[in-house]
């Protein structure tokens, strides 16, 4: 193990299955490797164990006792102690739906019975190195805004490189969000795939020793058909996806004035933040005709309305709140309104007289520079051609109301 992209020395494993032979045979394959292993009969039994035992990886079998191996995975993933702890089933039942649904709890593989040694090993090696990772890429991060903190307290850095900084910092975010959002549909496709070849085989093999039914043929149709769709659908997602932020991340650094349908490009601002609103309980609500064409700086349009949203899920609401963001969008005699609010706590007059002024925030030192609504307010009047204000009543949330030209010249640009 010595080649491995991360350290598994001391990794520990949970199994969870009813039968003692594959208890027996499981634990015998890993702690060759060197994991430390324990084990659960039943669901419940693996919850209470989990919450212990706090292993890195968890193998869960489908039909057991009690509650089964799919309502198991969905209460581990409700738990703050093991949320994050990667699940691969172990199960006999191959059926796809069966496999697409282990996805749709939270696990990150699926391995079928017989069990094969050298798959299994392979499976549970890549999922401990890629959660090792992950968590290496955490620690950094955190060491990074730690970093930039005490560089911001010192601060000998130009104001011009600081607000310059400051202006594309979510992108860091969101190119994080993005790679743990494509996770899930790739792992999909590569199933379905997998499990298409193997009926292939099978079939083959039938072929080959004179066996073949009918009925065999026809099956492996239905299944094909079956695996194309999940295999198109979660493909589709992932592109529907890379596009968004495609479009979002070339427009915020090119600075050029184009065409865009407003909605479509309110829409690809959601899908890049969804992977984010989905782990929490707000929700963005957008409000706009349908065939609205502007002529703006589409990147400066995403800055600003990322900022904002950010800005809402940070300030506006307690943890225990459902909230909510509304984009409405209306236009008249050439001129956009656009206002963001949200149903949030609010602010009293003296934060909101200071909102967009510099260095001002209510999170110095938590890893706030106050640059970000003045950046908004710098983006709104000098690349857009527009005018922002601001309103907020406490306990009943904020209101940013942005107007700007619908069609600006090429000339106009800054």
């Amino acid at each position: 193990m010595n080649d491995d992209l991360a350290s598994l020395n001391n990794c520990k494993i949970l199994i969870v299955d009813d039968k003692a032979e594959n208890l027996e045979l499981l634990t015998g394959f890993l702690e060759a490797q060197g994991y430390e292993v324990a084990f659960a009969t039943s669901g419940k039994e693996a919850i209470n164990i989990a919450t212990i035992f706090l292993p890195h990886l968890i193998l869960l079998d489908v039909m057991m006792p009690g509650i089964d191996g799919f309502e198991t995975c969905r209460r581990l993933k409700s738990l703050d102690k093991v949320k994050d702890v990667p699940v691969i089933f172990v199960t006999g039942k191959a059926e796809l739906s069966d496999i697409v649904e282990a996805f749709n709890v939270g696990a990150v593989d699926y391995v079928t019975k017989p069990i094969r040694q050298e798959e299994l090993l392979a499976r549970v090696s890549t999922h401990l190195q890629l959660q090792a990772l992950i968590n290496l890429r955490d620690e950094l991060i955190s060491t990074l805004r730690d970093k930039t903190l005490e560089l911001e307290k010192l601060s000998k850095l130009k104001e011009q490189q600081l607000e310059a900084s400051q202006q594309f910092s979510h992108l860091g975010e969101l190119v994080g969000e993005l790679t743990h959002e494509l996770g899930t549909p790739l792992s999909v496709i590569s199933t379905a795939i997998t499990h298409l070849d193997d009926k292939q085989r099978e079939l083959n093999q039938k072929v080959q020793q004179q066996t073949l039914a009918k009925s065999d043929l026809q099956a492996f149709i239905d299944n094909s058909a079956q695996s194309y769709d999940i295999v198109l659908s979660n493909l589709s997602n992932a592109m529907n996806l890379i596009n968004s932020f495609k479009h979002i991340v070339v427009g915020e650094f090119s600075g050029a004035i184009t065409e865009f349908n407003l909605l479509d490009y309110l829409y690809d601002i959601q899908r890049v933040l969804h992977p984010k609103l989905k782990r929490l309980p707000h929700e963005v609500q957008i409000t706009c005709p349908t065939a609205l064409q502007i002529t703006s700086d589409a990147g400066a349009l995403s800055q600003i309305l990322i900022n904002l949203i950010n800005n809402a899920l940070i300030h506006a609401f307690s943890q225990s709140t459902a909230g909510h963001i509304y984009i409405d969008v209306s236009h008249q005699n050439q001129q956009i309104t656009l206002s963001i609010k949200d149903d949030g706590r609010g602010m009293d007059t003296d934060r909101l007289n200071k909102i967009f002024d510099k260095y001002f925030s209510t999170r110095i030192g938590q890893g706030g520079s106050g640059l970000g609504l003045y950046i908004v307010k710098n983006l709104v009047e000098k690349s857009l051609q527009g005018h922002i204000e601001v309103s907020s009543q406490i306990g009943k949330g904020t209101h940013f109301c942005i107007t700007l030209p619908q069609h600006m010249a090429v000339n106009e640009q800054s």
